[in-house]
């Protein structure tokens, strides 16, 4: 398992719990050899990156998101993502794990530049709760980072919890092991209705995580029954929407392993994930 790409870092609302579902679904909806698979609004890409830790070539996969992650996968995807810029954000970070809160927040207040996609993955890693934080103009926006915290006498939890996650060490090895193996995808920066000015291949498969409707910290969104009625229009091509509730009668409850968390799919009360298909 060791050798199996995994996603950068902790996102608010990531897959990879239940990637390996999905993706069971998305490529028994054509097994076809030659079938493209469409990753809207893809995030940290646990879905995508599923699929190739699989044997689905990159080539066959499109990765859309409007926010930085966007920019970032279309980076990695053409081989312009900069490791060694990528190195000196991590080079920068303090020796003092107690600093790194104060470092990020001072990096964050800085105009965003052309180092865009690689500072990115460094500022979500460091992300309070995972979660999302978005480039807004020339700026950056919802950027809220951990503090380094100690166990006290009287602590239920007994280790330590990080400023960032994870470690830079494993943050690097993740990065450089998707900037090599995912390397061919088809990253796409833009708003998921501009995809559908055009009708999609035949042999396409639709897969789309749009931002939970009920949850704050995102700041894109769309009208999912809109664009549902348009894909329609446009394509004939199997169409896959993950929600926290069914959005038709052809939805599955995905199951998530684990009792820790604030998400499971086995406790009454928790985030349900349902994976529809049209």
């Amino acid at each position: 398992m060791s050798d199996l790409m995994r996603v950068p870092c902790a996102y608010q609302g990531g897959k990879q719990r239940v990637a390996a579902q999905i993706v069971d679904r998305l490529i028994e909806a054509n097994p076809d050899p030659a079938s493209r698979f469409y990753d809207l609004c893809c995030g940290s890409g646990a879905v995508s990156i599923e699929l190739v830790n699989r044997g689905i070539d990159p080539s066959r996969i499109w990765m859309l998101d409007i926010s930085s992650w966007g920019a970032f996968w279309s980076a990695v995807g053409s081989g312009k993502f900069n490791m060694d810029k990528f190195d000196l954000f991590l080079s920068r970070l303090p020796d003092d794990k107690r600093g790194f809160k104060a470092h990020m927040s001072t990096i964050s207040a800085l105009p965003v530049d052309d180092n865009e996609v690689e500072l990115y993955p460094v500022l979500q890693a460091c992300s309070f709760g995972g979660k999302q934080i978005w480039r807004k103009g020339d700026h950056w926006a919802n950027a809220c980072f951990r503090d380094y915290w100690e166990p006290t006498a009287t602590s239920v939890r007994r280790s330590p919890a990080n400023p960032m996650q994870p470690s830079p060490i494993e943050l690097r090895r993740r990065i450089n092991a998707l900037v090599n193996g995912m390397k061919g995808v088809n990253g796409l920066n833009m708003d998921i209705m501009t995809l559908l000015d055009t009708p999609l291949p035949d042999n396409a498969v639709v897969y789309v995580d749009p931002p939970y409707q009920s949850t704050t910290g995102y700041a894109f969104g769309f009208d999912i029954p809109s664009f549902i009625a348009r894909f329609r229009e446009v394509t004939q091509a199997p169409l896959f929407i993950s929600e926290g509730v069914p959005l038709n009668n052809n939805a599955t409850l995905l199951t998530f392993g684990g009792a820790k968390g604030g998400i499971s799919g086995n406790r009454k009360g928790k985030h349900e994930e349902w994976l529809s298909q049209f």
